[in-house]
């Protein structure tokens, strides 16, 4: 009988553990909820802006090629003086992941949130870091605007600069779609409604149609990608 006592004690005592687990992990997940969701719109908008972005590119790489000696046209828009060139730069935020992942709640996640978030915020952190660079390079072109390059040299080298923005702006837009798949995997993406309507209202979605420049589709989040 005392035995008995004493494992029906234990088990009563496991099983008030494990309902206290579930509810730290169930906060845990709606705490990153929000994080992951403007993940996903920040990656969601990286995609469909994709083609709008190359687009522009293009055209600045004509009009330096074409050495006619003249400013570039600078887009109009409401909300600033304009843009040679506009694209999403937004920051990406981790703090509620690093909180997680810094106690023991991740290792009571199942594996494959944990596996997967873990693999979509790394992914995000080198993606801010390659938005910060376009950031970067998008203000060197900047200056196309109001001066003409005097020399073949500046030229060349302004050239070069889109280049490189081509390249990371090719590189943004596939690990967007990787991102997207982790959460799909994760079952963490952002409801389609509330990405609609964010999607909507983004200031660069909205310049990009203004001026009849190309915008692509979201492609669909593939949850075995990410696996």
């Amino acid at each position: 009988m005392i035995v008995l006592g004493v494992l029906i004690a234990l088990y009563a005592q496991q099983v008030v553990e494990d309902r206290n687990d579930r509810a730290r992990v169930d906060s845990a997940i709606a705490a990153l909820r929000p994080e992951v969701a403007y993940i996903d719109f920040n990656a969601s908008e990286s995609e469909i802006t994709a083609p709008c972005v190359l687009a522009q590119i293009e055209a600045i790489q004509e009009g330096l090629a074409s050495g006619e000696g003249g400013l570039l046209p600078r887009f109009s828009d409401t909300s600033s003086n304009g843009f040679v060139l506009r694209m999403p730069g937004r920051p990406w935020s981790d703090s509620v992941w690093q909180s997680v992942s810094a106690s023991d709640i991740v290792r009571r996640l199942e594996p494959t949130i944990d596996l997967n978030l873990s693999s979509m915020f790394t992914q995000a952190t080198d993606q801010a870091e390659r938005v910060m660079l376009s950031d970067g390079w998008v203000d060197d072109l900047g200056v196309l605007a109001v001066i003409v390059p005097t020399s073949e040299a500046e030229r060349i080298r302004l050239i070069s600069v889109t280049e490189h923005l081509r390249g990371i702006v090719q590189s943004i837009d596939l690990s967007a779609g990787q991102m997207r798949d982790s959460l799909a995997a994760a079952g963490l993406l952002a409801s389609k409604s509330w990405l609609d309507k964010e999607l909507s209202e983004s200031g660069t979605v909205k310049f990009c149609r203004a001026h009849g420049l190309p915008l692509g589709k979201l492609r669909p989040a593939i949850a075995a990608n990410a696996e």
